[in-house]
């Protein structure tokens, strides 16, 4: 099984959740690039690596935040299950604040986060029709201290759609779950 990890806003395709990751379904298995900040430029990316992998390979998607909110597009698209992390569920709104100059805290690359790229974001919304088609396929994983997303309605949002969610007490928005993660995922039927 290859797995395309989906890194949220202002991160990048490296770090500890993606070590998790390797070392569970090794290190040649894991791909976890390093995404434009552009929503259009990084489902260009997403989708060209999700066509190659998925008619070779078994593949897993493994969204956090930002990167939940593609990687539960992406799972609706291609039929394939998706691991949401701290998912956020609507980004054109809860990254409106974020509209200006920014700075990726991993890489440092600086960038301006425009309006535009904000609204675009709307392209990416799973009606929630489309949700209930693919709940079987999704699995949310929530750290419940998330000081971001407030992920007592993330667990309702997707509870509603009858997807498994999954929260751990304590922890924040970077999750410190990972491997009670694994632990509950190797339980699934992927």
């Amino acid at each position: 099984m290859k797995v395309l990890y989906i890194h949220g806003f202002n991160s990048a395709g490296y770090g500890e959740k993606i070590n998790h990751l390797k070392k569970y379904f090794g290190d040649e298995n894991v791909i976890a690039p390093t995404l434009p900040y552009d929503p259009k430029k990084a489902m260009k990316q997403l989708e060209f690596l999700v066509e190659a992998i998925k008619d070779k390979d078994k593949l897993l998607l493994v969204g956090t935040s930002l990167g939940g909110f593609y990687a539960l597009y992406l799972a609706n698209k291609y039929k394939v299950p998706a691991v949401l992390i701290n998912p956020s569920t609507d980004p054109y709104n809860s990254l409106k604040s974020q509209v200006g100059p920014q700075i990726n805290y991993k890489s440092n690359e600086e960038y301006i986060f425009t309006e535009e790229h904000l609204n675009s974001l709307k392209d990416y919304y799973v009606p929630e029709d489309k949700q209930r088609e693919i709940k079987d396929l999704v699995f949310v994983y929530l750290d419940e201290e998330d000081e971001l997303l407030d992920s007592k309605k993330t667990a309702e949002y997707f509870g509603e759609k009858g997807i498994y969610t999954k929260m751990f007490p304590g922890g924040n928005h970077r999750f410190t779950h990972m491997p009670e993660l694994l632990e509950d995922l190797a339980t699934k039927q992927l």
